[in-house]
């Protein structure tokens, strides 16, 4: 849907004279597509943002009723959602309003009815010099109180620079990392809505660098601090922390086609041809999987400082990390009041994050059993699991890593996917056995311990090892060392 025209028709068509201001005039100056529009009036913020609901069809919430913020979301027909926020001005006018805005690349505006033409020729208003700013290709802030106002900017300065790829001006990066503390006195719920959209923006890499850079990281996720500096096997090329950061990293260089087009580890990637709509899927919190991907990434190694320990020989090892990682990445997920689908996603990804290398011995390829077993244990994440090992993997190695045993680490992932797509199909998918039939077959009482047998036979289908209901009988039958009734013999 073409929203601006539309927002401008509605607007003159009921007299409304409200500014376009913000991340839509930033980003059309950049020549950027953008699908939120920010609207200011002088009044009537409520007013207009229910007569755009009602005109274009979406659904308004108040967003701050002090401060006279509503928002408007739909969703057209094509699919592609859209957002209005229509706020009061403050200050008295556009000018001041936007001096209290809180980076001059966003505090930029334009009459909405004068943005029918070229955007290169709309009357800007720009009191704080973001023009200048946005062809510097800087993010600075617009007074020095910006962030007492709404510490939730201190993240909003990373997330900015990271959608335009602009660097922060120094003096906006010293009052971050002065001021980063405030970051604690912002709802959990704004914080998990910066973080997750800092891991979905491109670079994810240099955004966490910046973010620990300037004292964010240790405030947000402090779950991440004791990490630092603690040294791990000779196999790894970081420590704890850094690891944990160059994995979100891979994690971004893994989905990205360019990457595994060109680069010589790239191009060992098991990538089946309905892996980009899968990670681009919207999966839970308003974002999708390849973001949450990055939080695993982000959280899979947060039990190692705690359950490290040094053998006589010398030997670092972690036990039992994964699982007391999982646990800690569910407190981390529920403290930001993540979704309940979200927590339970990160966790098992933790959790599980060493069991793709585990399927087979080195070298070998893992059976069709142990792909069934993975995949019945991960469920809705086993496909997100092993890219995560993956990542962990390229992280391990870095610039040490030897592209042959990186190449059969790629192969055994490439199977571990083939397989589980084979043993999805309706064939391998099929009930041989109710358990009805195993009472009627073998005089079987009803309860628990059906469940074992009817599993068996599911699994060793799956697997390929039984491909009719006769198999399956037989199979029983060996199991529990009975034939079966005459019945199913002379149905057979």
């Amino acid at each position: 849907m073409d929203l601006l025209p539309r927002l401008r028709a509605h607007c003159a068509a009921t007299g409304a004279q409200p500014c376009l201001i913000g991340g839509y005039v930033r980003d059309a100056l950049l020549g950027r597509a953008c699908h939120d529009v920010d609207l200011a009036v002088h009044e009537g913020a409520e007013a207009l943002a229910a007569s755009i609901a009602r005109a274009l069809g979406g659904t308004q919430v108040a967003l701050d009723t002090d401060r006279g913020i509503h928002r408007v979301d739909g969703v057209p027909a094509d699919g592609a959602t859209w957002r209005v926020d229509v706020s009061t001005l403050q200050g008295g006018g556009i000018a001041a309003d936007l001096r209290l805005r809180d980076f001059t690349v966003d505090a930029i505006a334009v009459p909405l009815s004068d943005t029918g033409g070229p955007v290169d020729e709309w009357p800007l208003v720009d009191p704080t010099g973001g023009i200048a700013d946005l062809r510097d290709g800087v993010v600075r802030m617009t007074c020095p109180g910006v962030f007492a106002d709404d510490p939730l900017r201190l993240l909003r300065a990373v997330r900015i620079a990271a959608q335009a790829g602009f660097a922060i001006d120094e003096d906006t990066a010293s009052a971050v990392m002065e001021q980063a503390p405030l970051l604690t006195n912002v709802s959990v719920e704004r914080v998990r809505e910066e973080l997750l959209t800092i891991l979905s923006l491109p670079s994810v890499g240099r955004s966490l660098e910046l973010l620990d850079d300037l004292g964010l990281l240790d405030v947000a996720l402090p779950e991440l601090s004791p990490a630092r500096g603690v040294a791990q096997p000779v196999e790894h090329h970081w420590d704890v922390f850094h690891h944990t950061l160059h994995c979100v990293d891979f994690a971004e260089k893994l989905l990205d086609a360019g990457y595994r087009a060109s680069d010589p580890a790239g191009m060992h990637i098991p990538w089946p041809d309905w892996a980009d709509d899968y990670f681009a899927e919207e999966y839970a919190d308003g974002h999708t999987r390849a973001t949450f991907l990055k939080l695993a990434c982000l959280l899979h190694d947060v039990a190692k400082p705690e359950t490290k320990s040094v053998q006589p020989n010398g030997r670092v090892r972690f036990l039992g990390h994964p699982v007391k990682g999982a646990t800690t990445a569910r407190n981390v997920l529920r403290r930001l009041r993540a979704s309940g689908k979200a927590r339970e996603a990160v966790a098992i990804m933790v959790e599980q994050h060493l069991r793709p290398s585990q399927l087979a011995q080195k070298g070998d390829l893992p059976t069709a059993r142990a792909v069934y077993r993975y995949y019945r244990d991960l469920q809705d994440v086993a496909v997100d699991t092993l890219y995560l090992s993956l990542a962990d993997y390229l992280a391990a190695r870095g610039p040490e890593l030897e592209l042959d045993n990186w190449a059969m680490q790629c192969e055994r992932i490439r199977y571990t996917l083939d397989e589980g797509s084979a043993q999805k199909t309706p064939q391998r998918r099929e009930r041989l056995l109710t358990g009805h039939d195993l009472m009627t077959l073998f005089n079987l009482p009803s309860g628990p311990e059906l469940r074992p047998l009817l599993e068996m036979v599911q699994e060793s289908s799956a697997a390929g090892e039984v491909k009719s209901r006769e198999e399956a009988v037989t199979l029983v039958s060996q199991v529990l060392g009975r034939a079966p009734a005459k019945a199913e013999a002379r149905h057979g």
